[in-house]
């Protein structure tokens, strides 16, 4: 939690350092753990951690658990009352740093390898995953998507397409879809499936959902499945989601929400545990949407015997988190938020 400084000096006592300027720039563009910043600043890690703990006493900086990894954050505006304009002014000035040219490209590269990770788990569990699916999908959550994503006509992009399962009720409703995916083999497999559907018309892509290569305003609606979990920077993925999507379209987002199953990261190439309710949206509302609904449904009940789930998955039984279906809408002009709850097993 931040302190609220009695006096602006406190401020500048905690960011008298070159290091810390630097940790501060870094932070400010997302949260980040603390081999991150090692690998980024060059540092020894004893040290790092020191410079982040003379800045979290302070109430610089926010620190929160996910599983076992911590993450280092930027604390928040509203907590430092009459002092956030020496805030301002102490970032303005460790923008200008001489190393921050090197430090953008190591961030960059620390980020592409998290994603890289993630593209490669992917490629290679391409073939299994029509069979891992069934063990967290959770059918009121494809239900609503659906209804939150038509009427018949619109232009829907489905962002981590993945092998396809979406495409046949969109479609069904009447939607022109456009889908992408990160991996290439996860694209060909919903290319097989609308092949064996007779499915025609589907677009398909090859994008990040952190850089869509749609310009603004281009669809009706944006959804993404079991994606956001995985990127490295879900404030960036939501942020793009938002742009691609005009003005009384929608942008409908199904996850995990909040937990503590590690072996996620393991097994599955997981970046995050999850999300609160909370979390996505205040997402929603840092990139102009306004949440319009919020569900919550457990995985589907399924005999996990007759799944041919690949053998890191296989002891993991029936454990999986609670899903979460969150519907945001970017309005034409500035509306109330709104958040309507459906009733269900387990809501939160």
């Amino acid at each position: 939690m931040a302190t609220q400084f009695q006096h602006p000096a406190a401020f500048y006592q905690a960011v008298g350092d070159p290091t810390r300027l630097r940790l501060l720039r870094l932070l400010g563009r997302g949260e980040l753990t603390v081999q991150d910043m090692v690998q980024i600043l060059g540092l020894s890690q004893p040290g790092v951690s020191k410079h982040l703990a003379v800045l979290r006493e302070a109430g610089w900086l926010s620190h929160r658990k996910d599983g076992t990894w911590g993450w280092y954050g930027l604390a928040d505006r509203s907590a430092l009352g009459d002092d956030e304009g020496l805030r301002d002014a102490v970032l303005a000035s460790a923008a200008r740093v001489p190393e921050a040219a090197g430090d953008d490209e190591a961030l960059r590269r620390v980020l592409a390898d998290r994603d890289r990770r993630t593209g490669e788990f992917f490629a290679g569990i391409a073939g299994a995953w029509d069979q891992i699916r069934p063990a967290f999908e959770a059918p009121d959550i494809q239900a609503g998507a659906v209804a939150a994503l038509v009427p018949p006509g619109l232009a829907v992009l489905d962002i981590g397409t993945g092998t396809g399962a979406m495409l046949p009720l969109l479609t069904g409703a009447g939607a022109a879809v456009t889908a992408v995916d990160t991996s290439e083999a996860m694209l060909e497999r919903a290319r097989l499936l609308c092949g064996r559907e007779g499915i025609a018309g589907v677009e398909f892509r090859r994008a990040d959902i952190q850089d869509l290569p749609f310009a603004d305003g281009s669809f009706d609606a944006a959804y993404c499945s079991m994606v956001l979990h995985h990127v490295a920077r879900p404030e960036r993925a939501v942020s793009e989601m938002a742009r691609v999507v005009r003005g009384g379209g929608k942008v409908v987002i199904a996850a995990f929400t909040r937990h503590n199953l590690q072996w996620m990261r393991e097994e599955l190439a997981h970046q995050w545990l999850g999300f609160s309710r909370e979390e996505v949206q205040s997402l929603f509302a840092r990139h102009g949407l306004v949440p319009r609904r919020y569900l919550v449904r457990r995985p589907a009940q399924i005999d996990l015997a007759r799944v041919s789930l690949p053998p890191g998955l296989q002891d993991r039984g029936a454990v999986w988190p609670d899903v979460f279906l969150a519907v945001g809408e970017k309005p034409p002009a500035a509306a109330a938020p709104s958040v309507t709850d459906d009733a269900g097993s387990d809501p939160r």
